[in-house]
């Protein structure tokens, strides 16, 4: 059998047309992203940004920026001013009063209510010698101090009164969601914060700690603890109240994807340390050293400068100092690291498709002329 290609001079416009669209579809077919700056520019109208990291501006770009892709924007609760634990039922106070400051020695039945210690009864009360029973419910030490002085000022001159709570039992706040030992958490006068509580619990990968929920007073409450961990946002650690109940979900996006001329798939980030760029290129076996342009390696993200596009950071890893660049350079969730092939590799894919096999030249032979037919 013989083919009758069109030879050069045979071919019309529309067939060269044809061609043309032929291998620009082939190439379309193959995942790319320009590397030089002239054909970058161009992206700009598509929101597309590109950054091309250096030793210059490594440090803006060090801890990532990135936009929440949540339905729920985050609301913590406000701290109180100033923290103050109030006494409740089931707490045990220890109560000193010293009367010969001379000697420093306590009275002889105060000491013996501070051998024993005072547990708060579930009416909030204490029995106290010469006092009685005394309301402490819902009070602060201070002020039960202020109170135990005054009334023993009919017993014992310029009495010097010591209140604290020797065991704390009355207030508890409530972990549930995936954390290693979910529960109550008791609360003490000494403020514990929210990263302290899950710290007690514990949470691993799988703990979506950028999206904890805080339930207080019926009021509901979203907390992103990893904004303050990684950032120190202000506001996303906020004071763990009695009563709180915190639920911490299994985590869905806090993970980056990887395409390209390297090994594609979904990599979990870690929740404790942050993640460099190094580390994932050398947990998928680093860049395919044949097919990919080491000038482009580019990370994909959306930031709150660009909610509708992508800031896509570029780096060059012809030159080996890229490599600390990149292990500086920290991935937030949802990032798509992104290898583009080589301009080598893309001319040897394009001409593979056309020219191979057999039947792809008798196609393109049987479309070019029809095409050139009809018009």
């Amino acid at each position: 059998m013989q083919l009758n290609f069109l030879k050069p001079r045979q071919m019309t416009a529309p067939s060269l047309l044809l061609v043309a669209v032929l291998m620009l579809s082939a190439c379309a077919a193959q995942m790319r992203f320009p590397v030089g700056e002239e054909a970058q520019e161009r992206l700009v109208a598509q929101n597309i940004n590109v950054i091309r990291v250096t030793t210059d501006n490594i440090a803006q770009y060090r801890s990532p920026n990135f936009r929440i892709n949540r339905a729920i924007k985050p609301n913590p609760p406000a701290d109180p001013s100033p923290y103050t634990y109030r006494i409740g039922a089931g707490d045990v106070l220890s109560i000193m009063v010293w009367a010969d400051p001379e000697r420093t020695q306590p009275a002889s039945g105060a000491g013996n209510a501070a051998d024993r210690g005072l547990v708060v009864n579930e009416a909030g009360q204490i029995f106290f010698p010469f006092v009685g029973g005394l309301t402490v419910s819902g009070r602060s030490t201070a002020q039960v101090r202020a109170d135990l002085t005054d009334r023993l000022r009919n017993f014992i001159a310029d009495p010097q009164v010591e209140v604290a709570i020797s065991s704390f039992n009355a207030h508890q706040a409530t972990v549930t969601g995936v954390v290693g030992s979910p529960g109550p958490v008791t609360l003490t006068n000494i403020p514990k914060r929210l990263l302290d509580v899950l710290n007690l619990a514990g949470f691993s990968d799988e703990s979506d700690i950028g999206q904890v929920t805080l339930r207080r007073r019926g009021s509901v409450h979203t907390v992103n603890l990893r904004a303050f961990i990684e950032n120190g946002t202000p506001g996303q650690n906020p004071i763990i109240l009695p009563g709180d109940v915190i639920h911490v979900s299994r985590m869905q996006d806090n993970k980056i994807f990887t395409f390209g001329e390297i090994s594609t798939g979904e990599i979990p980030l870690k929740t404790d340390v942050p993640t460099s760029l190094t580390e994932v290129l050398a947990q998928v076996g680093g860049i395919d050293r044949i097919r990919a342009d080491s000038r482009g390696i580019f990370v994909f993200r959306r930031t709150p400068q660009s909610p509708d596009g992508f800031d896509v950071f570029q780096f060059n890893l012809q030159s080996a100092s890229t490599l600390v660049l990149a292990t500086d350079f920290k991935l937030a969730p949802l990032d798509i690291i992104f290898v583009t092939n080589d301009p080598i590799t893309r001319w040897n894919d394009t001409v593979g498709s056309l020219v191979t096999p057999f039947s792809g030249l008798l196609s393109l032979q049987r479309l070019a002329t029809r095409l050139a037919d009809e018009l």
